[in-house]
This record gives C-alpha cells, structure tokens and sequence, in this order.
C-alpha cells in the first residue's frame, strides 16, 4: 500500500535521483465548484480543503487529471495525522454489502487489523475512486451509496467529468459538495517546476540559480502548453518535464517544440498499441483527416467520414478506417461530440494541419491560398495556433517571407512609435503628480506566486491586452479588436521563429524577424496616441454620469478624476504594450541581435524595448546597460517612469542582494526604505 501512495505511475527519471516518487513532484490541485447557473460566482478551492474538512464530497475531473492522485494524497495526509482512512476502487467493487467491502479494504491496507478494531475510535473516512466505473447495476449502487452515506460523514468520490450528467439521477448524492478537478494553472505549474528543480539539491541550491532555472523551463512549458493547446494535467506537465529533462531531439525537421508535440502524440500511439511500424500509416491518416476537418470548419459527420477514407484510397493504400478511428477514439486522440467526429486536444489537431501545409505548400496552390487565409485572419486563436506550429514542421524560407509580409501590413499607414518627449508631453505634468517609486522590501516568492495567481485570472477572464469602446472603433471605421490581435499574434510567431531557430537562421534574417516584430508593436502604439481624442469622447461622457450620479461633487474635481483615469490608462497601455512586445519577440539565446536593431540609439522606444528584453530574458540586472538606457532617457519623464517601473517589478521577482539595490537606489533615484535594517534581520532568522 505504501509503496502505490508514492508510486507516479508512469516512468520518471531525473539526473540527480534514483527514483522519482510522487513525494517528489506532488503538489495541490484546485478545484471549482460546480456552479448550478452562471449567474452564480465562481468559487475556486485547492483540494486539500476535502483532506481537512469534513464533508461528503464529488470530484469529477477528465482522465489523468489527477483524480486517483488526490486520493492517495488525502489517504496518506489522513493517515498520518491518525485519522482511520479506506481506500475503495469503484472498479473492482461488486457487491453492494458494504461491510463487506469496507472488510476486504482493512485486509489489504494494513497489517494485522480487523475492521472492528480499525473503527472502533473513529469512523473511517471513506475514499471511493471512480464511481463510474462501478460493478453494480443502478439499484444496487443506490443501495451501496446509500449504505456509504449512513456510515460516514467524510466520504470523498472522484468521477468522471462525462459521470456528472448521471449524478442528478442518483438519490443518494443529493448533499454532496460537488466540484471539479482543474487543470495546473501558472501558480500550481511553478510548484511543480520548483520541486523537479530542487530535486536532490534542496538544502543546497540558492534562490537565484533555482528561480533562473525554474523560469527558463517555466518559458518552455508555457511556450508548449500556450493557451490550453497542450492540456495542463499533471501527466502531460510531467511528461514534458521528462522530455527537456533529457534534452534529445531525435527529429531535426522539428523544431525542440514540435519535438514535444510528436513525442506527446506518440505516447498516445504506444497507450493504443499502435506498432512502431504502423506509425507512419497513422500519421499520414491524421495528416489527411486534420486538412479535411480544417477544410469544413468543424468536426464530420459518418458519411463524411466514409467519403473521407473513400478519397483516401484513391491516393494512397487503403486502410482500415472503422478500426483506426475506434483505436484513435479509445485513446483521447480523436473524439465524438454532437455526433461529429473531432480532434480531442487542440495540440493534436494543430500539429497535424501544419504538418499538411508545411508538406505541401510549394506543390499544391490550395495550400497556398489557405495560408493566406490564415495570415489574414491571424486574429482568430485557432488560425494563429495553425502558423506557429507551422513554423515546428519545417525551416524553408517561404515561412519567413509569409510573416515578414503580414507584419509589414499590420498599422502599415503608422510609423514605428519614438515616444520622444515631444510625442509623450501631453502626459508629462501626469508623470510628475503621481506618486515616486520605492523599492520596498518583499519576499520574493510569494510575489512570484502573486504573479502567477494573477495570471491564472487574466486566464479565467477575457485576457485581451487592450479593450477599445465601441465609440471608438465606430469613429475609426475599422474592425480594432482584429487588428490589434493579428498585430500581438504576429509578433509571437515571429518570436517563436527567434527562440526555435537562433541558431540556424542567418543573424541577417533574425535581425529582420526582430524588427518587424518590434515596428509592429509600436506602430499600433503610434495609432493607440494618435486616436487620443477618440477616446477622449468616452472620458466627457464620464464626466457626464459622474456629475448626474453625484450632483454635489464640483465639476472641477469630477474632470481631474476623469482626466488622471484616462492618463493612467494610457500610460498603462504604453507600458503594457511594450512588455507585450518584448515577450512576443525576445530570446535569451540571441540577445545580441536586439542591440543592433536599426534606430535604436535615437528612438526611446526601442531603448526601453531592448532593456525589457535583457531583464525578462537574462533575469538578471545588467548595471552597465541599465546605466546607459538611464543616460539617454532622463530627460523623458514618461519613458524614465517607466524604465523605473520595469527596474522595480524585476527587483520583486528576483534576488537582488543589498549592495546591487544601493546602486539601483543611486542610478534611478528610487528610495529603498529600511532596506539595510531588514535585510540584517533576515540575515540573522536564515
């Protein structure tokens, strides 16, 4: 039994130890509790809640979610603080006596007990996994949950997700709190990335080395997963901790990424029993069946289906249609909703229609016409998906041409933002009423875990950069929110391109990817400033409701109010914007290429661009730089506050000691209050 509560199940290896166990890489999952309408608000729990509260409770969750996980934790946090736990495999009950059951579970759990003895302190607290798949009929599993209900007062059952349709029906489960498993957001992701750093060198390693490390393979698992691609279940973050951890890459056709994606699909192979030798037959299937659902927009019906293996046929060898769609179904790579047949995970779906483009683009026209099609729609989220992992298939130039064009187009009638004095001097008399910045003492790791919470709700919630009103966007007479998404989706690939292939590509052609990437960025920053007074209109109608809604406030008060909201908008759009676009175009690896991009000694823009870069991909301070993006920017107040910002922020999310704040405090004049005091009293507790 000890040795199932620390078993991973799959097959973890790790440099630094023999064997990697679930003590190891196990951290809490959250969970959220299912709403009965959506007007009801959303309500979020880690699962540890159910180990340390009483209660009768549901956890449904998808396969390899993590659900048989929370039980073996809750059995081994229960069972150390001495409360009687069972755990029961709804699979392999197949009576409804529960005393029966709750009998044979003592017999295999422990040494030397009869349920009598075990129970006679405390009830247990029952642990049952998988009621879906529980033996019984209907009656008697109503008969056995009913039993279950009256015997124990902390009942936790997990499920599947598909189960909860049923779980209405069933009588006996009306009380139970009921919620479902989520997936590793970015807090719990760090966690787990922190633990598999750590691993063998706890005691040892330094804040600094480990939070370098953690955030490099961080960047990694967040470029892979993206927006829900790859989904965020423990298995499949294990499973890529596994891959960078042994750093091969066996196919130099794709990039380390696509790599990732292949290796995850092939496992889903292996878990179907798909021979070694029918791999090729299946990804050319998928290849065809990918394109053939992109074609149509949507999933496909049978009879498209029997068409689509007809058409199959006349080009290549036939295959077993019937048996290759029921093995793909059984193992999660293909699926079935509204009786249309459809990828089960987006990274799947992904990897296979760029597979079919990156194969064919030079021979077949359609092809061609639909990555026009693409670039052209480059703000939907699936058509932007499709080109990055285009750019994991294949390294021919025709990629590079594509993006380069379609950046060139985005805010093409703007030139790149300076934002010189002059441009910013309607902000300026803002910038110096607002208060100075302070380098405050902060622990650093809760605010890492405060920024990644934070990033867990912009995830949750619409998570658009930039929201412009619809008075706005009607004065303009263009589709806003379109652009600015093709013009933040551009940038990312043409990032994507730097980060995967600093290597190979000429630094003349990484160069132009980084340019382009930076221009477009601040182009729309050009058409953001210059449509001030559009949005301006929507400020004096702030004004207007205020005054009705307070008619004794003066009207001189309500316009500051308005007017410092609309400024910080604006400057936060300015500062968001340009860390948007470090983000999207910047690479540790070829750092160099954005000290020489073209106009950089005479725009502001571009200084505070390159330093955003150098913080957010070295993570570390370079004070000859620093000093020099100070000297060419301190008579810019707007720029200097932002800078001073992006100095600051970095300061919380990394260990600086006291001498390297005292120069940041002497070089941006930024107070660091008590900070000596307090890093001498830390000293002394460590």
């Amino acid at each position: 039994m000890l040795k199932w509560l620390d078993d991973t199940e799959v097959t973890l290896t790790h440099r630094r130890v023999n064997k990697v166990t679930l003590s190891h890489v196990y951290v809490p999952l959250d969970m959220e509790q299912l709403r009965q309408s959506r007007n009801e608000d959303l309500i979020i729990k880690c699962t540890e809640k159910m180990f340390a509260e009483s209660g009768q409770y549901i956890l449904s969750g998808e396969e390899q979610q993590g659900k048989t996980t929370v039980l073996k934790q809750a059995f081994r946090h229960l069972a150390q603080i001495g409360s009687p736990v069972l755990y029961l495999d709804a699979a392999s009950i197949n009576s409804a006596d529960l005393s029966k059951v709750l009998t044979k579970a003592v017999g295999e759990q422990f040494n030397g007990i009869d349920l009598e003895s075990f129970s006679k302190d405390a009830t247990p607290v029952i642990l049952l996994d998988n009621l879906h798949e529980i033996k019984l009929n209907e009656r008697y599993r109503n008969s056995f949950l009913e039993a279950l209900v009256s015997y124990s007062k902390h009942v936790i059952i997990t499920c599947s997700t598909a189960f909860t349709y049923v779980i209405p029906d069933i009588g006996p489960l009306d009380d139970y709190q009921r919620y479902e498993l989520l997936g590793l957001g970015h807090k719990r992701r760090a966690e787990l990335v922190e633990k598999w750093v750590a691993l063998g060198v706890e005691e040892c390693i330094s804040e600094t080395e480990l939070f370098n490390q953690c955030d490099e393979i961080k960047d990694q698992l967040n470029a892979v997963i993206r927006k829900n691609i790859v989904p965020s279940k423990p298995f499949y973050i294990l499973m890529l901790l596994q891959m960078l951890e042994a750093g091969s890459q066996q196919n130099l056709d794709l990039s380390s990424h696509g790599h990732c994606y292949q290796q995850l699909i092939y496992q889903s192979f292996d878990k179907a029993k798909i021979g070694k030798k029918e791999f090729d037959t299946y990804l050319n299937v998928l290849t065809e069946l990918a394109w053939e659902l992109h074609r149509n927009n949507t999933g496909i019906n049978q009879a498209q289906l029997d068409e689509f293996f007809e058409k199959y046929a006349e080009v290549y060898l036939s295959v077993d249609g019937s048996l290759m769609i029921q093995k793909l179904k059984e193992n999660s790579i293909l699926s079935e909703k509204d009786h249309k047949l459809q990828f089960k995970y987006p990274y799947i779906y992904y990897f296979f229609v760029a597979k079919k483009i990156a194969e064919f683009y030079t021979s077949e026209l359609d092809i061609r016409e639909a990555v026009k099609n693409l670039i052209e729609n480059l703000h939907r989220e699936d058509y932007a998906n499709i080109l990055v992992f285009v750019t994991h298939h294949t390294k021919e130039k025709w990629v590079l041409d594509e993006i380069d064009a379609a950046l060139k187009s985005l805010f093409a009638d703007h030139t790149p933002a300076l934002l010189s004095g002059e441009q910013l001097n309607f902000m300026q008399e803002f910038i110096a009423q607002i208060p100075d910045l302070v380098i405050e003492q902060r622990v650093i790791r809760e605010e890492r875990a405060k920024n990644d919470l934070s990033l867990d709700e912009l995830e949750r919630n619409d998570d658009s950069l930039l929201k412009l009103s619809e008075a706005s966007k009607n004065a303009l007479n263009i589709d806003v929110p379109a652009v600015i998404n093709r013009t933040f989706k551009g940038m990312e690939i043409s990032g994507q391109i730097i980060r995967n292939r600093y290597a190979t590509l000429p630094k003349a052609s990484l160069l132009a990817l980084a340019e382009q990437g930076a221009n477009c960025g601040l182009r729309f920053l050009t058409f953001f400033i210059e449509i001030s007074d559009a949005v301006k209109k929507d400020v004096i109608k702030f004004v207007a409701s205020s005054l009705e809604a307070n008619p004794d406030s003066k009207n001189t008060k309500i316009e500051a109010d308005a007017t410092k909201h609309f400024l910080m908008m604006t400057y936060g759009v300015i500062n968001g914007v340009l860390r948007k676009t470090a983000t999207s175009i910047g690479s540790k690896e070829a750092n160099l290429i954005y000290e020489l991009l073209p106009g950089l000694e005479k725009s502001p823009a571009l200084l505070l661009l390159n330093q955003s870069i150098s913080l957010r991909f070295t993570r570390k301070i370079d004070f000859t730089k620093l000093s020099q993006t100070h000297e060419k920017l301190k008579n810019n107040p707007v720029c200097m506050r932002i800078l001073k910002d992006m100095v600051v922020q970095h300061s919380y999310m990394f260990p600086l000691n006291f001498k390297e704040k005292q120069q940041l405090s002497a070089l941006l004049s930024i107070p660091v209050n008590q900070q000596r005091l307090m890093d001498r009293k830390k000293s002394i507790k460590a």
